[in-house]
């Protein structure tokens, strides 16, 4: 029986399985890790705890509770079987993602405005153009589902979340214990304020691209009408 090959599925061999198994665990682990030291503290409002943030916390509570929800719900939309049989379940997940990303991402603008820029102009400057792409991703990922684009649908909500999970790569990339990072100085918190986005941003982007170029090498062996174009 010829197995049936939907757009985007690929072919799901042992060592792709092995490669998607160990990038969940490692999401996972770098995700719980953050969740737990960096946002969860949060929900505890207190000038103790908000410190610089306190005169706008009702704002930092929406910006940290919006990322976290979008941080938590939004690998359920890159579940295939899940949408392919729970397609209302889908449905409302992007919608429960969508709200939460543009809460979190609105807030972040004005957080970035009124506490980060006195602060360090670079580092806010770097937060707006983040919430500026996470916004248009976002809108542009919704109005592709609603022309029915669903690859354009796909490639935007992998790059959307790619931002979302950008608080969670910048603390990764803070914490590595490599000389080159932990000697900037200064530089560090502005650096990894930018790297943080920037690279897996752009690396999900270029992900796309080789795509094109290399359908089968990237996704496996698939019907022409369901390659990119």
């Amino acid at each position: 029986m010829n197995r049936i090959v939907r757009p985007g599925d690929g072919n799901w061999t042992l060592p792709r399985l092995a490669g998607v198994a160990a990038a969940a665990v490692a999401l996972a682990a770098a995700t719980s890790s953050f969740l737990l030291r960096d946002a969860m503290p949060f929900l505890t409002i207190s000038e103790e705890t908000y410190q610089r943030f306190w005169p706008i916390a009702p704002v930092m509570f929406l910006h940290v509770v919006g990322g976290m929800a979008a941080i938590v719900v939004g690998p359920v939309q890159f579940v295939s079987w899940v949408r392919r049989r729970y397609v209302r379940l889908h449905r409302t997940v992007g919608y429960i993602y969508f709200a939460a990303v543009m809460t979190s991402a609105l807030t972040s603008l004005h957080v970035a405005f009124t506490v980060t820029m006195p602060r360090s102009v670079d580092f806010a400057v770097g937060l707006i153009c983040l919430c500026i792409c996470w916004i248009l991703t976002a809108v542009l990922a919704y109005a592709a589902v609603l022309k029915r684009d669903f690859v354009m649908h796909k490639q935007l909500l992998v790059q959307n979340y790619t931002l979302t999970f950008a608080f969670t790569a910048t603390r990764f990339l803070w914490d590595l214990d490599i000389a080159f990072i932990q000697n900037m100085g200064p530089m560090k918190y502005i650096t990894m304020g930018w790297a943080g986005w920037i690279l897996p941003f752009f690396l999900s982007i270029f992900y796309f691209q080789v795509s094109k170029v290399f359908p089968r090498g990237i996704q496996g062996k698939t019907p022409s009408s369901a390659r990119l174009t």
